[in-house]
């Protein structure tokens, strides 16, 4: 059985509107979707090179229990401000417990 003290972050879930701004410019609003608990482990540190710049690309997986609709392109956000950009949704398909949702930190 999943232990739920496990699940000890509180995040944010948020799904994406894409808007235009007073001079027509395509911008991206975030609504509010839920309040959920998980438990986030960091993947790896992938150090990238771009432009010359040192990148660091975290990647970490969210479980969270199943009953919202998850969807790539969401993105979640810690009660410590740090936002995690959902690029995948893993479900549990033996016991339909919980989703992974693997994340990119991107702030």
């Amino acid at each position: 059985a999943m232990q739920a003290g496990r699940l000890n972050t509180r995040f944010t879930l948020q799904t994406p509107a894409t808007d235009q701004d007073a001079v027509g410019q395509p911008t991206t609003t975030w609504t509010d979707l839920a309040l959920l608990w998980g438990d986030a482990r960091m993947v790896s540190g992938l150090e990238t090179i771009k432009a010359g710049a040192d990148t660091s690309v975290v990647k970490a997986s969210i479980r969270v229990r199943t009953g919202l609709p998850f969807n790539a392109g969401q993105r979640l956000v810690a009660d410590d401000g740090t936002v995690y950009q959902v690029n995948a949704v893993l479900p549990d398909l033996a016991r339909r417990q919980h989703v992974d949702l693997v994340c990119e930190v991107v702030s």
